[in-house]
């Protein structure tokens, strides 16, 4: 992979998916045509077709059959990328019919590698559906870099409402790519105290179980704050924030140390991870170093700030 280490879109695909731009940048990267990738399939005996490869870096479909698992595995020794690396970020088979449109609260669709959710999930007795049982109204989020271009906070504010039954405790979901550095712990918790801390080591996915101060019942609100506040090592590039049905306000605030201030800064948006980011404008930092992107009835999707120091 020695002639891909200047590609830095590539090498954060393959770490952070979707499997769809991973597969594009890596076939943009080696130079060779589907018809040609095709021919090299069929000479190991696969029989994958060049529409179907076409969908798959495209993120119509995936790779799901066992003989399109074994072409995966073949495309990642032409594409000269380290074995695994491309079927890692296959999740479990997405589903068909009316309920496979791009829906940010289905966890195929808004994480790579969702499978490492659910487990953490299971561990708290939960499925992925009860992470919509509380509707999100606005949020707003602060995130904090230090000197050494880290992330050292972020503070969160959600207005929740419980629209399809009562409601006695709320899911918050972290990923961290930070390998061997421990996860964030919660600070200043408001509206709610802290339950249990589950988390996925293979897939860096961190659950934690927000017990409410009250059941609320069904058209219920509540206001809910908490800071996660980090460990040093975590040294991010972007934050990104799920936005599903019902949101009325996100507001992203990002606070750089004044003497250590980026390059470049931008907000994006992504309808779901099997799409590549979307870039929608620059972001001014201010004289107080302060980024902010305000969406005001945000479209359902993956909206997130990203930045370049140099």
């Amino acid at each position: 992979m020695s002639r891909r280490r200047t590609e830095p879109a590539l090498a954060d695909a393959l770490e952070s998916g979707p499997f769809s731009l991973a597969l594009r940048l890596a076939i943009q990267a080696s130079g060779l045509s589907l018809e040609r990738l095709q021919h090299h399939l069929r000479e190991q005996g696969l029989s994958v077709s060049r529409t179907a490869l076409s969908y798959w870096q495209s993120g119509r479909t995936q790779p799901e059959r066992a003989d399109s698992l074994r072409a995966v595995g073949v495309l990642e020794r032409m594409l000269e990328l380290p074995a695994g690396s491309l079927v890692t970020l296959l999740g479990p088979p997405r589903p068909r019919g009316r309920w496979s449109g791009h829906h940010p609260s289905r966890p195929d669709q808004a994480w790579a590698r969702p499978e490492g959710l659910w487990r953490a999930l299971a561990q708290l007795e939960a499925t992925p559906d009860c992470l919509t049982r509380l509707e999100r109204l606005r949020h707003s989020a602060l995130l904090r870099m230090d000197a050494h271009r880290q992330i050292r906070s972020l503070t969160t504010q959600v207005v929740v409402r419980a629209h399809r039954e009562p409601v006695w405790r709320e899911l918050m979901v972290h990923r961290s790519f930070m390998a061997g550095v421990p996860g964030p712990e919660i600070e200043q918790a408001r509206g709610w105290r802290p339950g249990r801390i589950r988390n996925d080591p293979e897939t860096g996915f961190e659950v934690h179980e927000m017990l409410l101060d009250r059941e609320l019942p069904v058209g219920g609100t509540a206001v809910l704050e908490y800071t996660l506040a980090f460990p040093p090592g975590h040294i991010d590039r972007y934050a990104s924030f799920r936005v599903d049905e019902g949101m009325r306000e996100l507001t992203v605030e990002i606070a750089f140390d004044p003497a250590v201030l980026p390059a470049h800064c931008h907000a994006y948006f992504q309808p779901s991870v099997a799409h590549p980011k979307r870039e929608v404008g620059q972001l001014r930092i201010g004289c107080s170093a302060v980024a902010a992107h305000v969406r005001l009835d945000p479209e359902h999707g993956i909206h997130g700030v990203s930045w370049e120091w140099d």
